[in-house]
């Protein structure tokens, strides 16, 4: 079994009127879970409600304690967007393209809160689901996410050069569209999504989004490839980062990467092994990632601060050199 055949399978089985008929269906049945609810509970009334109720019989109570902490988690997301857009404000950085990004963060953190919050245990292979619009909504702002994170890079690397600068976000923007093309599919015409990197069973069947499995689909690899080009855009110009930036730009590469590494080897959707279970492997992603969004403001901060300087600088030695021929001119 590969992703072709399955492709393959799910295009000869498409019916547009049956996916527009599970939109509505999904749509119309849109229920959130009441955390509230469950934290006010004893553990019998949750013992009690997990035998008898519908909802719960669908999944296990682990997976509702993995959504709830990822939950939580994410309006670290919230927080990190929102201080870093006001910190923009307050020192009145003109760099349109960081406000950009960070209000793209704010967004993708109540998406994702939505997708988590969307009545669990419904990843259900074929069939479109509330989680799986939850998801496909989450994700297309992570793509996003990332998109807009490599052109912001490029943007400040690359302002001498309009030239590579131009061709570097025509490539990332167009592979962004791809991926979202490929996430579109998957969710409105396969009617899935299996996790074929890192996510497959002894038999190399991929497991679905709904396990308790590490391992990326389709469209997320590919959001994860959008992001390498920074490693070029970086690398190609690491040179050329002022010594008191490197650090900043260091640990905000390490805080994604050490994020990365942790989202692909454990599940994100049950209370797993990382930590003997006293961590959940997303939600260290959504905290790291937070970590590295509120240090890029601050290396943008920081970067900012030295261009004008030097830009002070510069217009004061120009303006010195204006001087003193002034006075040669004068002399003679």
């Amino acid at each position: 079994m590969n992703p072709i055949s399955m492709a393959i399978e799910a295009i000869q089985n498409f019916s547009l009127a049956d996916t527009m008929s599970q939109i509505s269906a999904a749509i119309a049945n849109l229920n959130f879970i009441r955390w509230f609810d469950l934290y006010n509970m004893s553990w019998d009334e949750i013992a009690a409600l997990a035998a008898g109720d519908s909802t719960f019989s669908l999944t296990t109570f682990g997976q509702y304690c993995a959504q709830y902490s990822a939950v939580m988690t994410n309006w670290a997301y919230t927080l990190a967007a929102i201080c870093s857009i006001v910190i923009l404000l307050i020192k009145k950085n003109k760099k349109w393209y960081w406000y950009t990004f960070f209000a793209i963060v704010a967004v993708m953190s109540v998406t994702s809160v939505g997708m988590h919050t969307a009545d669990y245990g419904e990843f259900a292979p074929g069939i479109i689901t509330t989680k799986l619009l939850a998801s496909y909504v989450d994700m297309s702002f992570t793509e996003l996410m990332a998109w807009s994170g490599v052109l912001c890079f490029t943007f400040e690397l690359y302002g001498d050069k309009p030239q590579l600068r131009n061709k570097i976000c025509t490539i990332v923007t167009i592979w962004a569209a791809i991926v979202l093309l490929v996430l579109t599919f998957e969710v409105f015409i396969q009617h899935n999504r299996p996790l074929w990197f890192g996510g497959r069973d002894e038999f190399g069947v991929p497991y679905d989004m709904g396990g308790d499995h590490g391992g990326l689909s389709l469209a997320e690899f590919g959001c994860f490839v959008t992001c390498v080009p920074l490693l070029y855009v970086v690398i190609a110009r690491f040179k050329t980062i002022p010594k008191n930036e490197l650090g900043l730009v260091i640990l905000l590469l390490a805080s994604f990467a050490t994020a990365f590494v942790i989202t692909s080897l454990w599940g994100d959707n049950e209370i797993n092994s990382i930590a003997q279970g006293n961590f959940q492997g997303h939600s260290l992603w959504h905290l790291l990632t937070s970590i590295g969004t509120f240090v890029a403001v601050v290396w943008v901060d920081n970067r900012t601060e030295n261009q004008n300087k030097k830009k002070l600088i510069d217009a004061e030695v120009a303006k010195a050199l204006e001087e003193y021929k002034a006075k040669e001119a004068a002399a003679k």
